[in-house]
């Protein structure tokens, strides 16, 4: 069954980003997220998740992360 992906999924540990679920790992390169590794997004359970889903929104909290680290107002608020 194809799982949403939700931010509170992630757990943030130093520059690293973790999707609990799965094991994807990303960190926040120079222009977007890149993925050092991409876990298993077909579960024992049944549950699946999109690697490309979980991209984005790894993209989103990481931005939102730098954005706080430098003071840039976030535009979408």
């Amino acid at each position: 069954m194809h799982m949403k992906v939700m931010k509170e999924q992630f757990v943030l540990n130093g520059d690293k980003l973790t999707h609990t679920p799965t094991g994807a790992t990303f960190w926040l390169g120079d222009k977007n997220v890149v993925a050092c590794e991409q876990g298993r997004l077909n579960l024992d359970t049944g549950d699946d998740y999109d690697l490309d889903e979980l991209k984005e929104e790894a993209w989103r909290i990481m931005a939102a992360q730098r954005r706080a680290r430098t003071g840039i107002a976030d535009p979408h608020t």
